[in-house]
C-alpha cells in the first residue's frame, strides 16, 4: 500500500468542510456507477481509500490517497496535480510526498480517536 498526503496552511475551516462534502459526493457518485468532477474516473479506480484531516487550530489540512501499488499511487499523484480545488479555502500548499506503507495495525479499542 502507498500514500500520497498533500499538507497545507491556512485554510479556511468552513470552505473546506464544503470540500469535504464534494469529495464525499464524488466518491458515493462513483459507488453508484456515476462520474463527478470531484472525483475523477481514474483516480477513483486506483484510489483505496481517502482521507481529509484538519487542525482547526493552525489552518492546516491534510489530505491523503491510498493506493495498492507503486505505478496507481504515482498515477495519482499525476492526476491530483493537474487539478485545482473547487474553492480557495485549502489556502497554500506546503508539500507532497508520497510514501509506502509499512505499518497500517489496529489496536481493536475501537473507541473515537
Amino acid at each position: 500500500m502507498y500514500v500520497r498526503i498533500a499538507r497545507f496552511e491556512g485554510a479556511d475551516m468552513d470552505e473546506i468542510a464544503a470540500e469535504a462534502a464534494l469529495l464525499r459526493d464524488g466518491i458515493a457518485a462513483y459507488r453508484r456507477g456515476e462520474t463527478s468532477r470531484e472525483l475523477p474516473p481514474r483516480l477513483a479506480e486506483i484510489t483505496h481509500n481517502v482521507e481529509l484531516l484538519v487542525n482547526r487550530q493552525e489552518s492546516e489540512v491534510v489530505l491523503s490517497v491510498y493506493c495498492a501499488t507503486r505505478e496507481d499511487v504515482h498515477e495519482a499523484d499525476e492526476i491530483l496535480a493537474g487539478m485545482s480545488p473547487n474553492n480557495k479555502g485549502w489556502g497554500r500548499r506546503t508539500s507532497v510526498g508520497i510514501y509506502e506503507v509499512v505499518m497500517d495495525e489496529s489496536t481493536g479499542h475501537g473507541g473515537a480517536a
